[in-house]
């Protein structure tokens, strides 16, 4: 079975998202809040990215040859707000790609 699993660490002037996939993590620190987080799976290419919703920066990007369904799973480590929204317009970092 295939998994990304991601983490979010506040700190006091910065933020780090740490990507762990296949034993390797990936950390990736920011310096503001992000209040949306899009994720874009291009199964037949093989590519899933993690980006800043707002201003359209790729997080983090990954690829791997899918050969099965994909099943993505969302779960919160404390009790808050996990909004999902799907249908979204592709952002136009991802259509100029």
């Amino acid at each position: 079975m295939w998994r990304l699993i991601v983490f979010w660490f506040p700190f006091s002037h910065s933020f780090l998202y740490r990507f762990l996939h296949t034993g390797v993590m990936s950390d990736v620190h920011v310096t503001e809040h992000l209040a949306r987080i899009g994720i874009l799976l291009d199964y037949s290419s093989g590519r899933l990215l993690f980006f800043n919703a707002e201003r359209g920066l790729v997080l983090f990007a990954i690829r791997h040859k899918f050969t099965n369904a994909a099943h993505p799973a969302f779960a919160l480590e404390k009790a808050g707000v996990l909004t999902l929204c799907t249908g979204m317009e592709l952002p136009e970092f991802v259509k100029q790609s």
